[in-house]
């Protein structure tokens, strides 16, 4: 039996424009065109479905996700080939439960596995929901783990950071693989990028969702007779520019130039993301302005970026802060209350400079 595995498609999701939410949705029909069209007899979604629940929330926005999605879905019920999912984490949160789903459920069109499973025949599917407290998980597992018929495969759908990949941090992971056993396979939701850990296979996001992720979108193909799984990669729905600025390398009057120049190189890709980030330390009387970045991206007719402007600034000198201090700034900062008034007497002082420098070059070697 040939099973399709997709994983987070955040359908609805706006990130950095509304235009976005239209190419969730085409990465969404192109996963379940590319299961088909290598002749997935089921498919399986590992959570994440939907991106918010403001996108259920606002009537009109839903019915046009639904229109943009229903292709797809009328004509896998109409061939009769199952869509199984589970919850994820952005399928929970104010009482939702899944609630899109249960929308998709209600229709027809899908099947929710919340801690259940599905007997398709060669393969028995088991499914669990995203878990807030990740300790429960291995109690759920013992809970799906059954003694398999002969011939029959049995895989269990997850959604929750396992331990062991290369593009998880160990602080954030959730589960250990190890205790996942039982299944001929695991496949695993929430990690946005392709990865298989042992018996688990992560196929990553559908839809590039952090401008700064730079993989290819893909889907998964099980097939149970041999226990194999293939990789199948998706078309992208935009092409999505990084570009990084050292400022030990670069003046900042330079950025700008070199902003133009690589956007310049660029001109084949159609209407492109942009994240352009500045990293270093400038000069004190130094900036690199945001709006003049954001000039060039308009000027070039591009309206979907992030500028992430990372640079600090060089301490500046004693002499050159005393020589910019306000004096009346100097004492409201160093004295509170009343002793801001006995502060104060000092600043009519006539009698010589000397007792005023002398204040005044305590109060800026306190602060």
């Amino acid at each position: 039996m040939l099973i399709g595995i997709i994983g987070d498609t955040h359908l609805g999701c706006t990130d950095y424009s509304r235009k976005r939410r239209a190419d969730f949705s085409a990465a969404f029909c192109n996963a379940i065109q590319a299961c088909r069209d290598h002749g997935a007899e089921a498919i399986c979604l590992l959570g994440d479905v939907f991106d918010s629940a403001a996108t259920r929330r606002n009537v009109d926005t839903f019915a046009e996700l639904l229109r943009d999605i229903s292709g797809q879905l009328t004509e896998l019920k109409r061939t009769k080939i199952p869509l199984l999912a589970i919850p994820g984490n952005h399928e929970y949160g104010r009482g939702r439960e899944g609630g899109e789903l249960a929308v998709l459920e209600h229709l027809g069109f899908a099947y929710v596995l919340r801690g259940t499973d599905m007997d398709l025949g060669p393969v028995r599917v088991c499914g669990i929901p995203w878990q807030n407290t990740p300790s429960q998980i291995p109690a759920l597992v013992n809970k799906l783990r059954r003694e398999s018929r002969s011939g029959q495969r049995q895989i269990l759908l997850l959604h929750n950071f396992i331990a062991g990949g290369q593009y998880m941090p160990s602080e954030r992971c959730e589960i250990d693989p190890k205790e996942l056993h039982g299944f001929d396979r695991v496949f695993v939701g929430h990690h946005h990028v392709y990865e298989v850990v042992g018996h688990c296979t992560i196929p990553g996001s559908t839809e590039t969702q952090n401008m700064i992720d730079k993989s290819d979108k893909c889907v998964v193909m099980y097939d149970s007779t041999g226990d194999t799984i293939s990789r199948h990669l998706l078309p992208k729905t935009h092409d999505v520019l990084i570009f990084r600025y050292d400022l030990s390398n670069l003046l900042p009057k330079d950025v700008v130039a070199a902003l133009c120049r690589d956007l310049d190189s660029n001109k084949h890709c159609k209407q492109p993301f942009v994240y352009v980030e500045v990293r270093g330390t400038i000069l004190a009387n130094q900036v690199i302005s945001k709006a003049e970045l954001t000039a060039v991206l308009r000027e070039r007719d591009l309206f979907d970026y992030c500028i992430d402007l990372r640079y600090s600034t060089q301490s500046k000198s004693a002499n050159e802060s005393r020589r910019g201090a306000s004096i009346e700034q100097i004492l409201h900062r160093a004295f509170p209350g009343k002793e801001l008034a006995k502060a104060k007497q000092y600043l009519a002082y006539d009698e010589g400079e000397r007792l005023f420098t002398d204040i005044r070059e305590r109060i800026l070697s306190d602060n």
